[in-house]
């Protein structure tokens, strides 16, 4: 069989991952809107059904309700959905030896050999993995099959849900007139933009701009980015676990936008408790914060907290942040999402002790508490910030699952 394909990379991602999982633990419940985020009071995970009513992530429980009162609204499990993440990689891996696990509920591998030897074209083989998948865990995925990673997320994307879409040299055009420069993996919301400005509005725009215009205006990421929607690979397959950050953002868009400053900030501190949550993952003390808020006009207003000390418990800061929103807030503007990245990032082990006693003895009880949080013993969102009373969660029993690999 021959094989034009300088290589082949296939993308594996989960649909509404969180979401299906609970509904797959749940046959009752499959066919229904269903949003994850009741302990926290907003959606942080939303079903397909669910979608189909308008309803988007960011949304307020009570905002769900109104928009649709059948609506299931339930809380997170991230022991469970860890579970289905490991077992999905664990079929993808009975075809592929060799799959980065880029996320939670995506994985990326390359396939050009194993077609070889499975004698299969690189649709047959998505095939294969998907109907497995779909079949074992009783979720659904989306695979996307190209020659670079940037181009293989793009297929992932482009037919949602349980989509199978292989761009081959000669269809990418097609694919990249149909994606919004703001959709390509990799490129922020602060640089999309600008890249607007230069009339730069779709992928397709982007890559056939001239290399030299792109490298004269944009950082040496665009660049890599211009490169792999073109063909060529520059991100190779990563299958070591991810051990170190530069830094970590957290971001959603509020829907409907919004003036309510208590509803921003509580989103926003949400943002800032999920950042934290990794950050403590990489056993990260945190030396910089900043937050911004994008307007309905998508424009930003940003600041930024330097810490005099790191910390990994935004408990300790939450002055700071008042503090820092309230000098960006702007009373009678639109705001349609809102978010943080943190920075400056210092390993636990490196880091030095406060020297004030007070602070030691409240970071010492936190040290106790946030434990609890992190492993979803107990949740509590932004009620560090405020005096909301929190939700008794829903506790679930996590039967064996089985599959054919």
């Amino acid at each position: 069989m021959t094989n034009p394909w300088p290589r082949a990379i296939i993308h594996v991602d989960g649909d509404a991952f969180f979401a299906s999982v609970y509904q797959a633990m749940h046959p009752t419940t499959k066919g229904k809107p269903l949003v994850i985020g009741w302990e926290r009071g907003i959606a942080t995970a939303i079903s397909y059904e669910a979608k189909k009513w308008g309803i988007k992530r960011g949304m307020m429980i009570h905002e769900i309700k109104q928009l649709c009162p059948q609506c299931l609204v339930v809380s997170s499990d991230y022991r469970l959905y860890e579970l289905f993440s490991q077992r999905m990689m664990t079929i993808i891996r009975s075809y592929i030896p060799c799959v980065e696990r880029y996320s939670i509920d995506e994985g990326f591998a390359d396939i050009t050999d194993i077609s070889r030897s499975m004698k299969l074209d690189y649709g047959a083989i998505g095939k294969l993995i998907k109907d497995n998948i779909e079949k074992s865990l009783g979720i659904t995925v989306s695979i996307g099959v190209s020659v670079t990673k940037s181009l293989a997320k793009i297929g992932s994307s482009y037919n949602k849900p349980s989509g199978l879409v292989v761009i081959r040299a000669d269809d990418t055009d097609i694919f990249l007139k149909k994606t919004d420069i703001g959709a390509v993996w990799g490129i922020g919301w602060r640089t999309v933009p600008k890249l607007k400005s230069f009339g730069l509005h779709t992928a397709y725009d982007f890559v056939h701009e001239n290399e030299a215009i792109i490298a004269q205006k944009f950082n040496k990421l665009i660049v890599e980015i211009w490169h792999e929607l073109r063909g060529k690979q520059i991100y190779h397959i990563d299958t070591a676990k991810k051990t170190t950050y530069q830094s970590i953002t957290k971001t959603h868009t509020v829907t409907p936008a919004t003036t309510d400053s208590n509803v921003l900030l509580a989103r926003l501190l949400e943002h800032i408790e999920d950042a934290f949550t990794k950050a403590r993952r990489y056993n990260y003390q945190v030396g910089r914060i900043s937050i911004f808020l994008k307007t309905q006009k998508f424009t930003y207003e940003t600041t930024e907290i330097k810490l005099t000390e790191k910390t990994a418990y935004p408990f300790l800061i939450r002055r700071e942040i008042r503090q820092a929103f309230q000098k960006i807030y702007r009373r009678h503007t639109p705001y349609r999402a809102s978010g943080c990245t943190l920075s400056d990032l210092q390993n636990t082990a490196e880091s030095q002790p406060s020297l004030f006693h007070a602070t030691n003895d409240v970071e010492e009880k936190l040290n106790n508490l946030y434990p609890l949080f992190d492993n979803n013993k107990i949740q509590f969102g932004s009620s560090l910030f405020d005096n909301r009373k929190t939700t008794k969660r829903e506790k679930l029993s996590i039967p064996k699952i089985s599959f054919d690999p």
